[in-house]
């Protein structure tokens, strides 16, 4: 979805950038971008602000610098025993286990079948403006080396096509790929959730304070822009947490506008989404460290603290194969393998998965914890059936609208020296162009009354349903092309213009899809069947959020800075028809899988886990990470995720962003650390 770089490196190239790497491609000159013989002037503005002109500054082409590589203790590959195995080094994964070392009398292993990712692809993880680059929906958007490279059946709500699914296969997990947005998710959604799952802990009073706890809040630096100062209520925030969050230090001058035109349709200005409300339309707070610049992941805010531990110890590049059962279904390890290598990790006390939305329900389903049907079909031991394995995939769906704007976008970054101007801008001071994740300037709303026209009276019935404070819709400014979402680093059109993008979300999916194996080996991958847009209630919404799209860019204010006709995908897309068609075609997700292993009530024959995420049908088995959210929650799973570390902790989704992560990783971790 991102941003426009040229080509990317290849595997080899990353490795050798973990000698020698460079804040961008180091092929930069031969990408294919317009050549230039001399510097030229960016003209940028803002809203309220004259046009100004900078000259950029002679760079070197690249500023070459070392990445320090993060060093792991060696562990044995043999059998060996801990009191807790934790199996994945993502975002629900790295704070569980974080938080259960904090005692020096447990032992605690991570199991992860990546490493470290700056190892690996140089620092591709860490500068903000490179989040996601393998987040195209080109099955070719993959690199092995810190993603999955999972692919989807054939989406008969979109087209049949066969879309690459971004998973992070790194310490961090997928907060090494994603936008790095944070923001909690709303008070009605917590209240559904307790709903939902028979325990009044969820509620929103409840778990705030399992988000506040995991926060590090810094302000945004001088730097932005002054009509793009962020506000916030001093209320909502906390110091002292391992998880920095900020705002990005470059302030995207398309974003002033868009707020201006977000304003002038009816959608109100809003303190940042740390509150419990996503209403209107704010700056996003980012992870991201204030005083290095880069992205904080799991793995610096939760790992690379707790390395000295004597009683943490990591296994990365390592596989998990199947839970081990003994006859009376309590779990007593994990299989794993390693090198070639195969070894079972004992667990006193409990196993604890965390390997994301796909591989937690695959990894039940080849241990024999899922339908029995299926397992049988693949010769897999029936140990629990639990039909529900699998089941209720949820996610985010987006799409966008772009136009020629006559601003400085990250358009800019293909022509003459202006990478190196803006490499040269991050390495002195971390700021500039790199500084910044892009899309982070959001809006969310329901849908207006006079664009619902056209959705029916059962679509419009079920989305009466949700909580009043639930929004269907969210719209993210990116200061760059996006397309049809198949290669993220293509870039923008190759014709001297800047670009920008109005994206849409959908935030009350009513579509659920699968997750199945393949066969009983864990290193082959699980088959996902997202079924994007196959609920006409989706396809309702997609439309009118378009619509709505187009409304905010139409707005009288932005004519001073779009140039001609809308871009893409154009005026000739008009009715109702050819915009489903337009949505089916330049669609993408926003990676925010989730509820495949959902967490309810004992006697609702399609949950997984209980409030406390321990698996239902067998003992000493938990799932802390997105596949256990009762539903998908509107607004960044990132943060629910983390929150679980804390009394009562809950779970975690590995996601494009991680707020609902972080609180249900502190909150589950707290409820074993209580015993709960």
């Amino acid at each position: 979805m991102l941003h426009s770089f040229g080509p990317l490196p290849s595997h080899d190239q990353g490795l050798l950038m973990m000698m020698t790497v460079a804040l961008i491609p180091n092929n930069w000159e031969a990408d294919g971008l317009r050549p230039s013989s001399s510097l030229r002037e960016i003209e940028y503005k803002t809203a309220d602000m004259a046009s100004s002109k900078i000259k950029p500054v002679l760079a070197l082409a690249f500023f070459l610098q070392p990445v320090l590589g993060s060093v792991i203790p060696r562990v044995l590959q043999h059998d060996q025993t801990f009191d807790y195995v934790v199996i994945g080094g993502g975002i629900g994964g790295l704070t569980v286990a974080s938080r259960l070392s904090e005692d020096p009398n447990i032992s605690v292993a991570i199991v992860e079948a990546g490493t470290w990712p700056e190892n690996v692809t140089g620092n591709q993880s860490q500068v903000p403006a490179y989040d996601f680059w393998y987040g195209g929906k080109g099955l070719n958007q993959t690199n092995p080396a810190v993603d999955w490279g999972f692919t989807t059946t054939p989406q008969a709500g979109v087209e049949n096509q066969v879309v690459h699914y971004a998973r992070g296969k790194s310490l961090g997990g997928s907060s090494n790929l994603h936008y790095m947005n944070y923001a909690f998710t709303t008070k009605g959604a917590f209240d559904q959730w307790a709903d939902a799952v028979g325990d009044n802990s969820y509620k929103y009073e409840s778990v705030r304070e399992f988000y506040l706890k995991s926060m590090n809040f810094s302000p945004a630096k001088d730097t932005r822009f002054a009509n793009a100062t962020p506000i916030f209520d001093e209320s909502d925030i906390r110091t002292n947490g391992p998880l920095d969050v900020t705002y990005a230090a470059y302030s995207q001058s398309w974003a002033t506008w868009v707020q201006k035109a977000m304003t002038a349709v009816g959608i109100p200005q809003t303190e940042a989404f740390l509150d419990g409300s996503l209403n209107g339309h704010t700056w996003m707070t980012l992870t991201i460290d204030p005083v290095s610049g880069h992205r904080e992941s799991s793995a610096t805010a939760f790992l690379r603290p707790a390395l000295s531990r004597k009683n943490l110890s990591v296994f990365d590049l390592t596989l998990a194969k199947r839970i081990i059962f003994n006859k009376k279904n309590v779990a007593t390890g994990v299989e794993v393998a390693a090198n070639g290598v195969t070894f079972t990790l004992q667990a006193k006390k409990e196993v604890i998965i965390a390997a994301g939305a796909f591989q937690s329900p695959q990894l039940l389903q080849v241990s024999g914890v899922g339908p029995a049907g299926l397992l049988k079909q693949h010769g897999i031991p029936v140990v629990a059936d639990r039909p529900g394995v699998g089941q209720n995939l949820q996610d985010h769906l987006l799409f966008g609208i772009g136009h020629r704007v006559n601003l400085e976008t990250f358009s800019a970054l293909q022509y003459g020296n202006n990478r190196a101007i803006a490499l040269d801008q991050f390495n002195t001071n971390q700021t500039g162009m790199l500084a910044s994740s892009g899309g982070d300037y959001f809006a969310y709303e329901k849908v207006p009354a006079g664009l619902r026209t056209a959705q029916t009276d059962t679509g419009l019935s079920a989305l009466s349903r949700f909580p009043t404070d639930w929004p269907e819709v969210q719209y993210v400014a990116l200061p760059q092309f996006v397309g049809d979402e198949q290669f993220t680093d293509a870039g923008s059109p190759q014709d001297g213009y800047m670009y920008a993008t109005l994206l849409a979300v959908l935030q009350a999916p009513a579509s659920r899809g699968t997750v199945s194996i393949r066969s009983k080996d864990m290193s082959e991958p699980p088959v996902i069947n997202p079924a994007w847009l196959t609920a006409q209630q989706d396809r309702d919404v997609a439309v009118a959020a378009f619509k709505r799209a187009r409304q905010i860019l139409g707005a009288d204010i932005l004519k001073d800075i779009t140039i001609g006709d809308e871009y893409y995908p154009g005026p000739s897309v008009k009715t109702d028809k050819e915009i489903m068609k337009q949505i089916t075609v330049g669609f993408n997700t926003i990676s925010h899988a989730a509820s495949t292993c959902k967490m309810g009530k004992k006697h609702d024959p399609m949950a997984v886990v209980d409030a406390k995420a321990r698996v239902f049908g067998v003992h000493n088995l938990r799932v802390v990470d997105a596949s256990a959210f009762p539903f998908l929650p509107p607004g960044l799973p990132q943060s629910t995720i983390c929150k679980s570390r804390s009394p009562g902790a809950v779970i975690c989704k590995p996601s494009a962003d991680r707020d609902c992560l972080d609180m249900l990783a502190e909150k589950i971790a707290d409820s074993i650390v209580n015993r709960d």
